[in-house]
């Protein structure tokens, strides 16, 4: 199996949690989670971005998206729920599609000490709990929705007079750059070509590349297309029933040997030998939603 968030055959659960036991591997949110550092130290890539979490640092993985825990100190703990994409689709059917273009730009939140966004999140983490504790409740399922549409209705509010200060923050060229991650996200199993992606953001593939350089330690939008797509090989590596040839086909590469020399090419090894490694050192998680 891909390496997932265990959920088992509920749509909902809350937890706590080191993260220790996902290793460095990537791992894929069918679902969504929402984290809550309550101590130490740790750094999570979220799609590409990368960021540090310490004490009281929230970070919302939305469903479909890959993220990978990097690294994390001896004393590092966070709060957690995890919810389905069923429930999350619901639960966003009012703040739609803003809502979730403003997620994927930005993931992480600092909550300052004793401020109300701190309490909240407190209260929020709380409640989470509860809910899962009634998971024998005859209206469990309508609890649980009720429960992450609140928070996200009440996370968009607070997101609009963000956003809205964001807006005048990002210059043209930010905002096209995490568009560019976004579609990387949709996108990256069919499309390699930076043509593509420009033509989707309605520029030039020449103004795209001044944009990544400029937001990245200067890569140009084909690095970061190779950078996700290694990433997406990586988790489709870890479901052991899928053969190299399998995932060859379902990414579109012309056969299981192109796929592994480009592999390789990035890596530095082979697709059997990253399988390998994985199978020997990594601790496995599945979901069925």
């Amino acid at each position: 199996m891909e390496n997932h968030f265990h959920l088992r055959d509920t749509h909902y659960c809350y937890g706590e949690s080191n993260l220790r036991d996902f290793g460095n591997l990537p791992c894929r949110m069918d679902g969504g989670m929402v984290l809550l550092c309550v101590g130490g130290t740790a750094v999570i890539q979220v799609g590409l971005l990368e960021s540090s979490l310490a004490k009281n640092r929230e970070t919302v993985i939305l469903p479909g998206t890959v993220f990978r825990i990097l690294e994390t100190s001896e004393d590092f703990f966070c709060k957690m729920f995890v919810f389905s994409k069923e429930i999350y689709g619901q639960a966003v059917l009012r703040p739609g599609i803003s809502l979730s273009g403003y997620l994927i730009s930005s993931p992480f939140y600092q909550l300052p000490e004793g401020s109300d966004f701190l309490k909240n999140a407190g209260l929020y983490m709380e409640m989470a709990e509860l809910v899962h504790r009634e998971r024998h409740n005859e209206f469990i399922r309508l609890m649980q929705c009720n429960f992450v549409q609140n928070y996200f209705l009440y996370l968009y509010d607070k997101c609009l007079s963000v956003s809205g200060q964001a807006e005048k923050q990002y210059t043209g060229k930010q905002k096209h750059f995490y568009a560019f991650l976004s579609l990387l996200d949709r996108h990256i199993k069919t499309e390699r070509k930076v043509a593509f992606y420009a033509e989707k953001l309605f520029i030039t593939s020449r103004y795209l590349g001044k944009i990544t350089a400029e937001n990245t330690l200067g890569e140009s939008p084909k690095e970061l297309i190779d950078r996700r797509l290694v990433l997406e090989i990586k988790v489709l590596l870890q479901c052991v029933e899928r053969s190299i040839q399998q995932i060859a086909d379902g990414l579109n590469f012309p056969d299981q040997s192109y796929l592994s020399r480009y592999f390789k090419h990035h890596t530095g090894i082979s697709p059997s030998e990253y399988r390998n490694e994985i199978i020997l050192c990594a601790a496995w998680f599945c979901v069925w939603l």
